[in-house]
């Protein structure tokens, strides 16, 4: 067993997200073709570049969003993921619930050709859109059938990001932004009327997953 292998064992267990253990190799899989891809394309700072770093904050907090999709089934789930950079976190979802089907939005060249060599290695059903968010993208994205969930590694601006997916997105879809939470109060501005929640990511201080729903 490789180190990182180990260190995804572990953290699975230690967050309880046993389900997602049989995605194991795939996302050690992952997690190495993001270290030898971020020697020449940064996907992600290099302070964060190390294996623990890449389980504990980047893999297991995306994986946090398990608990809010639905139960799989016969019909595929569309996820719409804006600005992948390195896959995070879309690609783990996607990897633990293969009956997902992914939009990964990238603006960055270099960062979208790493996504596509992801998707294609590890046999995931998804598609990169190369573009701007939200144009040219929701334009390219208009004659594809619409997506379900919206995620985003948010910091500011998820206001105007999350309305301005609503072209792509299906009814009663949802939104699940990585942010914390002194940007919540200005989500809520910038979307009233909408239900949200919020769930702290273990061990942070202000880290989270900001549940958005009613806004399509």
């Amino acid at each position: 067993m490789n180190e990182l292998t180990a260190l995804v064992i572990d953290g699975l267990a230690r967050r309880g997200l046993e389900e997602a253990l049989p995605a194991t190799a795939g996302f050690a899989a992952y997690l190495a073709l993001l270290l030898r891809a971020n020697t020449q394309v940064n996907l992600v700072s290099r302070r964060e570049a190390v294996p623990e770093t890449l389980v504990e904050r980047h893999l297991l907090e995306a994986l946090e969003a398990l608990q809010f999709l639905p139960a799989a089934g016969r019909t595929p789930v569309g996820l719409l993921d804006v600005g992948s950079g390195g896959g995070f976190p879309a690609i783990p979802l996607l990897l633990a619930r293969r009956d997902l089907e992914g939009v990964l939005v990238e603006t960055v060249g270099k960062k979208a050709s790493f996504l596509r060599d992801a998707v294609e290695v590890l046999g995931l059903t998804a598609r990169v859109v190369n573009a701007r968010f939200p144009d040219p993208a929701v334009t390219l994205m208009k004659n594809a059938p619409p997506c379900h969930f919206l995620t985003s590694r948010a910091v500011a601006g998820a206001g105007e990001l999350v309305r301005a997916a609503r072209p792509v997105l299906a009814r009663e879809a949802v939104a699940l932004l990585w942010t914390s939470e002194p940007l919540l109060e200005e989500l809520r501005r910038a979307l009233p009327g909408v239900r949200m929640s919020f769930q702290k990511s273990p061990g942070a201080d202000r880290r989270g997953i900001a549940r958005v729903e009613c806004f399509t």
